[in-house]
């Protein structure tokens, strides 16, 4: 645990001066500033308030908008990897949407939904429902047949062979795909702000840039870059705690040996 902490410290720093380097030999100071005038810019705007309020307002919408985009994929994943023929009555649309990223989206869904809250947790929802469903339906179409047959051959029902045999095996699946959506989410919902709102990381960035404050916007470039690794290492912190006993079981019915 120390060593890791050791290591993650001197990459920061490493980050730091390498930040530095570049704002003081490589571009103009005033257009890249340091990180030490970042930092008083961020303290000098936590302590007004300012900063929070842009930082609750994009967080309240990446959660909205994911809860119902991996709500979605996972229903909708199930769906495919369990039905053949709906496998290949969606999969083409599917396959046709994933290379559309959420920020393309974001005229369509100011178009169809206006400037209100409803177009960017659309743009948030799009975003995380791909790599959601993609995931979660090749994980269900990854499990092994013997697994099933046994389960058959004692008797279980479809349902429990699904919740107890089928989505447990599919949990790797499942899981990179949640993760893959968090990240989609944070693209989507700054795409979103700095087009249309009047709050948020995302459009603290915008008004930094037409306004000519360029401390503040590494200050919305930085925070969101902090969101993102802490969000990332929150959820690899849950998942280990809750989904241990279905990772621990694959792992050993793979046959895999820990170096």
């Amino acid at each position: 645990m120390n060593k890791n902490v050791a290591i993650y410290a001197l990459s920061i720093i490493a980050f730091m001066l390498l930040w530095h380097v570049m704002s003081a030999s490589f571009f103009n100071p005033v257009l890249v500033p340091p990180p030490l005038k970042v930092g008083d810019k961020i303290v000098e705007m936590t302590r007004d308030g300012e900063l929070l309020s842009h930082v609750w307002a994009s967080l309240y919408r990446i959660c909205v908008g994911y809860f119902w985009g991996c709500l979605l994929g996972i229903a909708i994943g199930v769906g495919i990897g369990l039905s053949k023929l709906l496998n290949d009555f969606v999969s083409p649309p599917i396959q046709f949407i994933k290379s559309i990223t959420p920020v393309a989206i974001v005229p369509l869904a100011i178009l169809a939904f206006g400037l209100d809250e409803a177009s960017k947790y659309v743009v948030i929802i799009y975003g995380s429902f791909v790599p959601v469903v993609l995931n979660t339906a090749a994980g269900l179409a990854s499990v092994p047949k013997i697994r099933v047959r046994a389960a058959q051959c004692l008797g279980a029902p479809m349902r429990n062979i699904v919740r107890y045999v089928m989505l447990p095996s599919a949990w790797p699946f499942i899981l990179t795909g949640l993760r893959l959506a968090m990240g989609f989410s944070f693209r989507g919902v700054v795409a979103a702000e700095m087009i249309g709102a009047d709050t948020g990381v995302g459009f603290l960035i915008m008004q930094s840039q037409n306004m000519l404050l360029p401390e503040q916007m590494f200050t919305g470039l930085f925070m969101l870059g902090v969101l993102g690794l802490l969000t990332d290492r929150v959820f690899q912190a849950v998942i280990q705690r809750v989904m241990r006993r279905y990772m621990v079981l694959i792992i050993a019915e793979s046959g895999f040996k820990g170096a």
